[in-house]
């Protein structure tokens, strides 16, 4: 990174020379002239090394020569200030160059030459190759090409892109285009394209590999009634209520025996198992006998079979929809537990709130004897927000996980058909913090098949650290960078289209995180209201700090 700091460095201090000038000829000039020495610098053989592995470092050359083009046109120079926007196509046709273009006045004067507008032409050239959302209205039904050309868009660029292709060395993925090509050829309708590709991405076992149907069909396919279910000891029970109403009627720890009259597990097999997408079988279990169990038709109620505490078995009708009682949990619950012991919880990393709420509570967390945190049902979001969070537990630099994306394409192929790797992260990738005070005592790390993504993106740094135990069961073990693929009829497909490690190169995605002390729940202990997997931290903690 050192080289990109210098850059923007330069950046900083070519600017420094107008910011009082804007106008002033001169100093104009003296400003492009700075630019001119910088791109001279990038040009170098050994720094469009380093950029050819270090997209920041690339796009500074996109940049500068933006702000040179609109330099030279503000110096009359229309010829260079053409040359240099077509040295930014040289580097990456963009769509975001017609929008700065319009952005800043500078540039925005250009527009109407004739060379400048192929040059935006040219950058557009992606929005044709890869409609956006909107490229895809709804509609109840889909003509026969749109079928074919939605099942192709997804096949193709999982061939061109998906990491894990080892994980099912014994996929045929031409032959499974030749197999659903019928399949979708033959669907009647938009609804039942949907349903049978989402049977095809959960083919390649992978978490962050996905089809979803179009929101309009959410309420059709993905409904499901405010509770939980888990599969604990060959049992499917039920796990948590978020409806005071249904909670007079189930309760937790509650068997579920069947599903509209068919046992349980059978159900599952045939309804549930082949739309799941997942890259473990702790995870696949968790979606198959948790998330997705009961979705459904919002508009068709389902019977469930039970046996309670005391072995009695009863039927209940439970709709998926239409509960006005709906109980939300807060993500981020804070408290002191006896023995001084804080307790984090944090569900999700979609946003900051979770470093919001740790900043917050910060000053109780330093009067604490230890901590533990809580990512048993995190299933991920942004891994920045990981890595904020242990910046306040340890003055080490946070590292990150070693990541690899394909770099293959059509010309590297005409030589052999070879999947090829490109580093992007490792041992040097990691992020360095300065904060005023860190808690440094004891800290304990709740895990379990939910904890997904970037949340075991923060355990693999968590750990790399050797920062404290992991308590509770294997995570889901997949995480990655997935692209998105806009399909007709306004549905999507999602593909893992980065690999992770850890930073010495240790797998986890396809296995599992698993903790240093294995601890699970009960259909006993669920019942009773008891968390053995805290518990088990608490007394484990109390033990170290003594």
């Amino acid at each position: 990174m050192a080289s990109y700091e210098h850059v923007q460095f330069l950046r900083k201090a070519a600017f420094n020379i107008i910011v009082n000038a804007r106008d002033d000829q001169a100093a104009l000039k003296k400003y492009a002239q700075a630019l001119e020495t910088i791109l001279v610098y990038l040009d170098r053989p050994e720094i469009r090394d380093l950029a050819a592995g270090n997209i920041y470092l690339k796009f500074c050359g996109f940049n500068l020569r933006l702000d040179l083009a609109e330099t030279y046109g503000k110096l009359k120079q229309q010829d260079k200030a053409v040359k240099t926007l077509q040295e930014i196509n040289d580097i990456s046709w963009t769509p975001i160059l017609l929008k700065v273009m319009k952005d800043r006045p500078g540039l925005a004067k250009m527009a109407d030459d004739p060379r400048v507008q192929k040059i935006l032409s040219v950058a557009a050239i992606p929005r044709q190759l890869w409609p956006s959302e909107a490229a895809y209205p709804y509609s109840a039904t889909l003509s026969v090409e749109e079928r074919v050309a939605g099942l192709s868009q997804f096949w193709h660029q999982v061939r061109e892109s998906f990491v894990y292709f080892d994980n099912v060395p014994e996929l045929d993925w031409n032959k499974v285009y030749l197999e659903y090509l019928g399949k979708v050829i033959a669907a009647g309708t938009t609804e039942e394209y949907y349903r049978v590709l989402s049977q095809l991405a959960p083919l390649l076992r992978d978490g962050h590999t996905n089809i979803y149907a179009p929101p309009e069909l959410s309420k059709k396919l993905y409904a499901r009634p405010p509770l939980r279910t888990a599969m604990l000891d060959n049992k499917v029970v039920i796990e948590a209520i978020s409806s005071p109403a249904l909670k007079a009627r189930l309760a937790v720890g509650d068997e579920v025996l069947s599903i509209d009259g068919i046992p349980v597990q059978d159900y599952a097999k045939q309804y549930i198992l082949p739309l799941v997408s997942s890259s473990t079988e702790q995870d696949r279990q968790l979606r198959t006998y948790g998330y997705q169990l009961l979705a459904g038709d919002a508009d068709r109620p389902i019977t469930l079979g039970l046996r309670n505490m005391s072995g009695l078995e009863r039927s209940e009708v439970i709709a998926r929809s239409g509960h006005a009682d709906i109980e939300k949990k807060e993500a981020f619950i804070f408290k002191m537990l006896p023995g001084r012991i804080a307790y984090l919880s944090l569900d999700h990393f979609e946003s900051d709130e979770g470093v919001r709420k740790l900043e917050k509570v910060f000053p109780d967390i330093l009067q604490a004897k230890a901590l533990v945190l809580d990512i048993r049902k995190n299933g991920g979001g942004s891994t920045q927000f990981g890595a904020d969070i242990l910046s306040y537990l340890t003055r080490q630099p946070i590292p990150f996980s070693k990541s690899y994306v394909r770099s293959d394409n059509g010309y590297s192929r005409s030589d052999g058909a070879d999947i090829v790797w490109k580093v992007i992260g490792g041992k040097g990738s990691e992020a360095h913090y300065s904060r005023k005070r860190v808690f440094d005592g004891p800290v304990a790390v709740l895990t379990g098949a939910a904890t997904f993504s970037a949340a075991e993106d923060f355990l693999v740094s968590f750990d790399t650290l050797q920062r404290g135990l992991k308590i509770g069961e294997a995570t889901g073990g997949s995480t990655g960078q997935p692209i998105l693929v806009y399909l007709p009829g306004g549905g999507h497909g999602r593909i893992c289209a980065k690999r992770d490690t850890y930073p010495d190169g240790r797998e986890f995605v396809g296995i599992g995180i698993f903790p240093d002390v294995e601890v699970r729940a009960t259909r006993e202990s669920l019942a009773a209201g008891e968390d053995v997997v805290l518990n088990k931290a608490v007394s484990l903690l109390n033990q170290r700090k003594q």
